[in-house]
Formats: C-alpha cells, sequence, structure tokens
C-alpha cells in the first residue's frame, strides 16, 4: 500500500513552528545565561566601601585616630562588614563616628554591619 503524500501547507507549518521553536528556546538559554552572569557582578566592592567611609570620618578631627577595616564576605549573599577601631577623645565624638560611618556605609550599600571596636580617650585612661 503506498503512502499517501503529506500536503505541503502542512510541511511549511511544521518547518515554521520549528523555527519558532528554536527561536523561542534559544531567547530563554540567553536570557538564562544574562541572569547568571549579572548575579555575578558583585555590588561595589570593599575598597570603595572603604574608601568611603575613611574619607567621610577624616574629615572630623575628633575621628582622626580612628581606623577603618573594612571585610567582604566570600559571596554575594553575605553582608560586609566595616570594624571601627581606635581612640577617641569622648563619648559623644565616638557616636558621631558611628552615625557618620553608618551614613557612609549606607550610601554605598544598605546591608552593611558596623562593628564599634572604638575606645574612648578616658575610660581608657581610667
Amino acid at each position: 500500500m503506498p503512502v499517501p503524500p503529506v500536503a505541503p501547507e502542512r510541511s511549511a507549518e511544521a518547518s515554521l513552528l520549528a523555527i519558532v521553536a528554536v527561536v523561542l528556546l534559544s531567547l530563554v538559554a540567553l536570557a538564562a545565561a544574562g541572569f547568571t552572569f549579572l548575579r555575578r557582578i558583585a555590588p561595589p566592592d570593599a575598597a570603595t566601601l572603604h574608601a568611603r567611609v575613611m574619607a567621610r570620618v577624616a574629615r572630623d578631627v575628633d575621628c582622626a585616630r580612628v581606623d577603618v577595616v573594612t571585610t567582604v564576605g566570600p559571596s554575594a549573599s553575605m553582608s560586609p562588614t566595616l570594624t571601627l577601631e581606635g581612640i577617641v577623645p569622648s563619648a559623644a565624638a565616638r557616636d558621631r563616628v558611628l552615625r557618620v560611618a553608618q551614613a557612609a556605609a549606607r550610601e554605598v550599600r544598605s546591608d552593611v554591619v558596623v562593628i564599634d571596636r572604638l575606645t574612648v580617650e578616658a575610660e581608657r585612661a581610667a
């Protein structure tokens, strides 16, 4: 028994459907690759965060002896930490340094954790 020939319009529709499916799958693959790449682009790095906070803290005369140590976690999902170390002349200066550092850090990244290891000079002498 002979096989009936396929109608030409069906073969054109099948070809068009195959082309559309390949294009859509390619677009989905490109989008997935793009999102993966975008996820790897790091937010502002530790150097940017450190420089911004140091510049703000250094402007204040009472805060001249404060060191800023910045640590960024191994992945983008971990919050960076900012450690303030050093000696300040008073408790008011300590509060001011903390406020200035937190404000400067939040301008770079909103999830920065500020660790206070500042020593007030009056407490140190006692």
